[in-house]
């Protein structure tokens, strides 16, 4: 089970917490992960499909750099995204790695150095708004949220969970122009 403790500090609205999800096996590493209902699963061959169609040149390539170092770094990786596009998840597989609360802060502190060079190659800004670890000698979660403010695009919010369970890690991150808590959704995966 996870928990985090960090309390959030913007003022911006929050979308309320209700739990419309359902599971979403990743066949490939024994997990069901709980997710919103609202997010349709791609393959990487469908999700490569989608990234054509982004209008915006910068965006487009930003993105098509992203996904080619999820796809081509080693381990799996699976897409995630809503119709509408205001929501896109990815979930990388990693090598295990247990983590304490003390790692933590070298992970947030990664997290946030890595947001702030993004940031700067697209022109906006990487503000953190919380980051929080929850563990048990089983579970260990990290989760970090930023906000993305740019003068040409809408405000984004990336949520990114690191996660240890049953001698398996992997990373979530949530992209959406909604400021969501995703915790609970989190909560409910399941690693077999």
């Amino acid at each position: 089970m996870f928990f985090f403790s960090c309390k959030e500090e913007t003022k911006e609205t929050t979308v309320k917490d209700d739990l419309f999800g359902q599971y979403f096996n990743l066949d490939k590493d024994n997990i069901d992960v709980y997710l919103p209902n609202t997010l349709q699963q791609y393959t990487v061959d469908q999700y490569a499909g989608l990234l054509g169609a982004i209008e915006d040149s910068v965006a487009r390539q930003t993105e098509i750099m992203r996904f080619n170092i999820l796809k081509y770094s080693k381990k799996n990786v699976y897409f995630f995204r809503t119709l509408n596009h205001t929501t896109d998840v990815s979930i990388k597989m990693t090598d295990y790695f247990p983590f304490s609360k003390d790692d933590s802060r070298y992970m947030s502190a990664l997290v946030s150095q890595s947001c702030q060079e993004s940031a700067s190659v697209s022109n906006s800004t990487c503000t953190k708004l919380k980051s929080g670890y929850s563990g048990n000698k089983q579970t260990q979660a990290f989760m970090a949220k930023y906000k993305i403010e740019s003068g040409t695009e809408p405000t984004s919010y990336a949520t990114i969970y690191a996660v240890s369970s049953n001698y398996k890690s992997f990373i979530i991150t949530f992209r959406s122009m909604l400021n969501r808590k995703y915790n609970t959704f989190i909560q409910k995966t399941i690693v077999k």
